[in-house]
């Protein structure tokens, strides 16, 4: 496990925490706090201030509340509550949190993709206004497939090259505007149920390059969890993203006073103690008064403490809870450090740039050790900080940029590519018109030729041994992909031969509803729509009955060679093959000549070209043959 010094070190004094209040924590570099309770601060016989050394507004603080009644209107009352409150008593304000998939306004989904990306700026650009010095931002809030991904995240350039590319533009916007503040991911279920997901979403920003600063664990799935499941679940967390955390909403909701209490002794210490954990809020502390179960998460019934806030006074006492580390001294960031390579993928033997952002609160950088697979690559000593890496070994490949001040002192961050031979057809490029057998994705790997959400395989390798966690299934009397999560998706290279409109016909099965896949055609690194399929619940529920869906693609295919993207947009749907047919090929162009009338039809050229052909039509001006 990495010491603190290996992380983004923070100035030891600020405004935000000089604090001469004897709240709990008496620790200077990391925080004990709490959240506003029904919309007040200060709630029941003690004041927020004696209690707690940092505040999170529970909703006052979300979009929704804020602009919610209509755009431009702006109810920051609740918000400056709390932001105010902390400022008094010289503490940090948490701002929760720009972008969520819920609690937002509902005129968003009303507006086009441009114009919801425009709203989005002017939110980020009142808030920074409003609260230019904010410490700490929740920045994207359960993003985690399953849980709730902002609907109008195609605003920030939807699910991209890396998965999570709206994400990582949300934190870019964020960084733009508040540079100085810790930037955090917050998500649930992370040491429990979607620990996995929780990780490769948080490894991915950070491997992009995305200037995360932190992660946040909830906290609410640690009720009924043993200690060695909760020891075991926090440090495989750390041990794959090994940067700084927050326990962000800890609760413990039971009525049991003995097993919250034993809960709270046992995973409190582990936390707190930890020196890559930055600081724990509570998400409430007011028995009925908190989100969970007819608020059973309080520690403070009637004005008495329960068993947990009674230990929790005398721990925060302790020598252990006073003199714990913290990945960020003082409370602050005093060090912003993200690498980014060009790509998460990378092919063998192409070279592949690398980017250090690098910048110092208060010192100044001599120079940057950069590391690829623990080997010196090269020593950075003018900025902009960029290298070029032609990757030899296959697979992960690590990076870790060591940043050095003058004085000495050392910040560190991690970032990594994946590297593969390079992409090629399964078999041959697959000429449209035609049938595209979606089990015949292209050779390369997890990233560059395909995604998947996980790595297991619960279809077949009968047919291909190299689609890793893709599942090909039987299917249909031949072969297909199944057991499919939305935003995986696959990449074909196609040679199209006849340039012009196409429709498809699509052989899927489905057991359930909302079911779905678009076809995209990527170029330049961006993707353009041509079609979204919609997978109906096929008879009896099956998975195995499959059917034909009919459409037409948006655009033109233009003529030769061509990479396609089949993306799922809503699970469990069962896909066997997709035949593209041109309808109107606009690559011939017809010769004017009398013998159209008795059916015989030429090309400029003076070819016969009417066998398999419907009629001709004008487009752009010219005579095209439709088939």
């Amino acid at each position: 496990m990495q010491k603190a010094t290996a992380f983004l070190l923070l100035l030891a004094a600020s405004f935000w925490c000089s604090n001469s209040f004897a709240q709990l924590s008496s620790n200077p570099d990391k925080f004990l706090g709490n959240i506003t309770t029904s919309y007040n601060v200060d709630y029941g016989s003690e004041k927020f201030y004696t209690l707690w050394n940092q505040i999170t507004p529970e909703n006052e603080s979300k979009w929704g509340s804020i602009e919610g009644t209509s755009r431009g209107n702006f109810n920051w009352n609740g918000c400056d509550n709390a932001y105010n409150y902390a400022k008094k008593y010289n503490f940090p304000f948490k701002f929760h949190c720009l972008i969520w998939g819920s609690q937002y306004p509902s005129w968003m989904d009303r507006l086009s993709t441009e114009q919801q990306y425009k709203a989005i700026e002017e939110w980020m650009d009142a808030i920074q206004k409003r609260y230019p010095d904010l410490p700490l931002i929740d920045v994207v809030n359960e993003a985690v497939s399953g849980h709730q991904p902002a609907p109008y995240k195609e605003a920030l350039g939807g699910d991209g090259k890396t998965g999570y590319d709206w994400i990582i533009k949300a934190f870019e916007m964020a960084h733009e505007r508040w540079p100085e503040a810790i930037l955090i991911y917050n998500d649930y279920n992370t040491f429990q149920w979607q620990r996995t997901e929780f990780i490769n979403l948080v490894k991915t920003l950070r491997d992009a390059g995305a200037p995360i600063d932190a992660y946040g664990c909830q906290s609410h799935d640690l009720t009924d969890i043993s200690f060695s499941d909760f020891k075991s679940a926090m440090t495989e967390i750390q041990n794959e993203l090994k940067m700084p955390m927050y326990s962000t909403e800890y609760d413990i909701g039971t009525t049991d006073d003995n097993k919250q209490l034993q809960q709270y002794r046992d995973q409190i210490p582990y936390m707190w103690e930890a020196d890559y954990c930055a600081g724990i809020t509570l998400w409430g502390y007011i028995y009925g008064k908190t989100w969970t179960t007819d608020g059973n998460s309080g520690i403070i019934r009637n004005g008495k403490d329960r068993p947990a806030m009674t230990w929790l006074r005398e721990y925060m006492k302790s020598d252990a809870a006073k003199n714990a580390k913290s990945p960020f001294p003082g409370m602050v960031k005093e060090a912003s450090v993200y690498v980014q390579p060009a790509s998460l993928v990378a092919t063998k033997g192409e070279s592949l740039p690398i980017t250090v952002r690098a910048r110092l609160k208060t010192k100044t950088i001599d120079h940057i050790d950069l590391y690829v697979n623990n080997q010196l690559h090269c020593t950075l000593t003018e900025a902009p900080y960029t290298t070029e890496y032609v990757p030899e070994t296959l697979g992960r490949n690590e990076i870790k940029a060591i940043v050095v001040a003058t004085d000495g002192t050392k910040y560190e961050r991690l970032s990594g590519f994946t590297v593969y031979n390079s992409r090629s057809p399964f078999k041959d490029k697959i000429d449209l018109p035609g049938t595209i057998q979606v089990e015949d994705f292209d050779k390369g790997g997890e990233g560059l030729s395909f995604h998947d959400s996980d790595s297991r395989n619960q279809g077949t390798t009968a047919y291909r041994s190299d689609c890793e966690g893709v599942d090909v299934i039987s299917a249909n009397g031949g072969y297909g992909i199944g057991y499919t999560a939305k935003g995986e998706w696959l990449e074909y290279t196609v040679n199209v031969k006849e340039p012009g409109k196409y429709a498809y016909e699509a052989t899927v099965a489905s057991g359930t509803t909302n079911s779905g896949f678009t076809i995209g055609l990527v170029k330049d690194g961006s993707i353009t729509q041509l079609c979204s399929v919609s997978v109906p619940q096929t008879a009896n529920n099956s998975w195995n009955t499959y059917r034909v869906v009919k459409g037409d693609l948006n655009a033109e295919l233009e003529e030769g060679e061509q990479i396609l993207r089949l993306t799922i947009t809503g699970a469990n749907c069962n896909i066997d093959k997709v035949e593209l047919k041109c309808t109107l090929n606009t690559g011939i162009e017809i010769a004017t000549n009398p013998n159209e009338s008795d059916g015989n039809i030429f090309n400029i050229t003076g070819q016969k070209v009417n066998a398999n052909y419907k009629g001709i039509v004008i487009m752009n001006g010219k005579k095209v043959l439709r088939k």
